[in-house]
């Protein structure tokens, strides 16, 4: 015999459900965090232990640069990281741009972005989004926008790494060797037509705006901001490249590094929980140009280039904080209220 629900009853079991959903949901997302917390620290342990037994800290001690070149090299690579680093935040301003209601305005928006990159070095590796979503609620851009802003630069990140890592040259990497760089640029070329039809189709039947979500950006936009994605990747190969020279590591071509910086950056960014991509960027580098550059002079290179990213990363927020104070002062001044548009 069965007998019926009454609506409070229906509502208690409902409201149980959906709680027991949400603490699911919460669970999974420390556990994730956790994780990629974990694999960051098991990645530090074991390049500290292939540093003293693969006889990096004996090159670093023969390297034929003395210390204070060496210093000047770390010195002027960081300040050209915060320079490359520059070429996102106009990537991103772009984004915003072709998403909001209104234009920010590029000095803001910029600035914004420099000052809350910094805290991809927080546990879990998500604080950047969330302080940039924030602070770019002060400017009156929607929460969609943002969102869909912060969904796209991911995406294209990693097609710009992927595609600089197939046009590198990966057959003298390990693990990725035996790929065809012709068919893995063709498989790339069908993927980004494929988006590209996707995303024309998706603007006709507008289904983002059924969704409540801005319309995507043009196809001009995205494929600019990709392009600068690329650039991005490309000077950070050149950084790597000028470190090797300095340090006495020799490599038999750019391609080389390109390939091997593209693909364990990316490896670093999909790994979520890793602040910055530390550790897990690393092992992937010395995974990959180990046999090209040998182990000890992969780890030495990707070692110094990480204190390089950091100090860059450092640089560029002082100039992103300057800058935001800059138009902070600027807007008290012409008394503009903030802007607040609705979800």
């Amino acid at each position: 015999m069965s007998y019926p629900l009454d609506d409070g009853c229906r509502f208690r079991f409902r409201s149980v459900l959906g709680l027991n959903w949400d603490i699911a949901a919460v669970t999974m997302r420390r556990l994730v965090r956790y994780l990629g917390i974990l694999a960051s620290l098991a990645a530090l342990a074991w390049i500290a232990f292939r540093f003293a037994r693969s006889g990096a800290f004996d090159l670093l001690a023969n390297a034929p640069a003395d210390p204070l070149a060496l210093a000047r090299a770390v010195a002027l690579c960081a300040g050209g990281y915060a320079i490359a680093m520059c070429f996102l935040a106009v990537a991103w301003w772009q984004l915003v741009s072709a998403l909001s209601p209104h234009s920010p305005t590029a000095r803001e928006t910029m600035a914004t972005y420099a000052v809350s990159q910094y805290g991809k070095y927080l546990p879990g590796n998500f604080a950047h989004y969330a302080l940039r979503h924030a602070w770019s609620r002060r400017a009156g851009i929607p929460h969609a926008a943002l969102a869909l802003a912060a969904m796209l630069e991911a995406a294209l990140l990693l097609v710009a790494a992927l595609a600089a890592a197939l046009l590198g040259d990966t057959t003298r990497l390990r693990v990725v060797s035996a790929l065809d760089p012709r068919l893995a640029i063709a498989l790339l070329l069908v993927m980004l037509a494929g988006f590209g039809f996707a995303l024309r189709f998706v603007r006709r039947m507008h289904v983002f705006e059924r969704f409540r979500m801005p319309p995507p950006p043009r196809a001009r936009v995205l494929v600019a901001c990709t392009a600068i994605y690329f650039v991005f990747m490309v000077a950070s190969a050149v950084l790597l490249a000028v470190l090797a020279r300095t340090l006495g590591i020799g490599f038999d071509s750019f391609a080389i590094l390109l390939a091997a910086n593209a693909a364990s950056w990316a490896a670093g960014f999909i790994v979520i929980g890793a602040p910055g991509g530390l550790g897990v960027r690393e092992v992937a580098f010395v995974a990959l140009a180990g046999a090209t550059l040998g182990e000890s002079g992969a780890l030495l290179l990707i070692g110094i280039f990480r204190i390089v990213t950091f100090l860059g990363d450092t640089l560029f927020f002082a100039a992103g904080s300057f800058a935001l104070r800059g138009a902070n002062a600027a807007r008290r001044n012409t008394s503009i209220p903030d802007h607040r548009s609705p979800p």
